[in-house]
């Protein structure tokens, strides 16, 4: 994949939309919330954070990210299911096998 000389800029020097909202008090905020969901001093699963940095940049980029409490129970709840998705169909491969 090639990137544009500006995105690669961008992405090099930090300044890419992910890697702005990765240091606003938003992404903070958003971090504290989806720990106190996934159990409070638990880490967070890499896939768990993926969720949120698929689509809350963008919104927050443009002004339309929902408070953290809110964004982090709507990223949490997609990651709940698509987890549970994959436990079901890991656990149908078990059964076959």
């Amino acid at each position: 994949m090639e990137l544009d000389p500006q995105d690669y800029d961008a992405l090099l020097h930090g300044q890419s939309m992910v890697e702005k909202w990765r240091r606003s008090d938003h992404a903070a905020a958003v971090a504290a919330e989806l720990m106190k969901l996934h159990g409070g001093t638990v880490p967070m699963s890499e896939l768990l954070w993926a969720g949120a940095e698929a689509f809350l940049p963008r919104q927050w980029n443009a002004g339309r990210a929902a408070e953290p409490p809110a964004a982090a129970a709507d990223i949490y709840e997609r990651w709940r299911r698509l987890h549970e998705r994959r436990l079901r169909r890991q656990r149908q491969a078990d059964g076959k096998s």
